[in-house]
């Protein structure tokens, strides 16, 4: 079993819409996930209840709390005892022992920023702390900056000199763009059990191509998360 960790000390930096996202690419290639909540506000519970009542959860994906060391360990061993593929780890904010846990034992770490310079400090501040971390800990753990919400057109004067500040540090190969489909997952599930649903019912077809593209976008980054991985 893989682990795979957003990390952010910051709320609101899309790290549990990217864990969402790339739980979703992953089932859609019929990878069995287990989802490690380890931020007290339960946003992947939620997720989940919401995912059921919509018919648009897949059974080959499991919540487990880890919100305290001994849940963390017990989701882990329990994880691992039924051969999930990938466990998605999704932190809290701010740094504690059980981050520094998650992050030590992850295979790949990712850090979701939006192109403000509020939020990119907090991203370098987050991947700062990881790197003394890991440096302290003698590990070498893969880790990226994911650049989430990025305008679909182009981008302002202020954007476009946050990102080039970015290529000095390791970044996926493709942003997340600002897309209704990732900001709706929340509510409505797995995205590609919504498209599914939504390819059925031919009333809703127009908003399908919106789906595919954002679906697209999620199996970019599946394919270099797990690239890494295999390096």
């Amino acid at each position: 079993m893989k682990l795979i960790t957003c990390c952010s000390f910051k709320g609101g930096s899309g790290k549990t819409t990217a864990l969402m996202g790339l739980c979703s690419a992953l089932a859609a290639e019929g990878k069995t996930v287990a989802l490690f909540e380890a931020d007290e506000n339960r946003p992947l519970t939620r997720w989940k209840q919401n995912a059921l009542k919509r018919n648009a959860w897949d059974p080959n994906c499991e919540v487990f709390m880890a919100d305290e060391l001994p849940l963390l360990e017990a989701a882990y061993e329990d994880a691992e005892a039924h051969k999930f593929d990938y466990a998605l780890a999704d932190t809290h904010g701010g740094s504690s022992e059980l981050n520094n846990t998650i992050i030590a034992s992850s295979n790949f770490l990712l850090v979701p920023t939006m192109l403000t310079p509020l939020d990119v400090d907090e991203a370098l501040a987050t991947y700062r702390y990881i790197i003394e971390l890991l440096m302290g800990e003698n590990l070498v753990i893969p880790t990226a900056i994911l650049r989430q919400r990025v305008p679909v057109g182009r981008l302002t004067t202020s954007q476009t000199a946050v990102s080039e500040m970015l290529t000095a540090l390791p970044l996926t190969e493709e942003p997340l763009h600002e897309r209704d489909a990732f900001a709706a997952m929340k509510d409505r599930g797995l995205l590609h059990l919504t498209m599914r649903k939504i390819d059925s019912d031919p009333t809703m077809r127009l908003g399908l191509r919106n789906l595919q593209t954002a679906m697209e976008e999620l199996q970019q980054l599946s394919s270099f998360v797990c690239g890494a991985l295999e390096r």
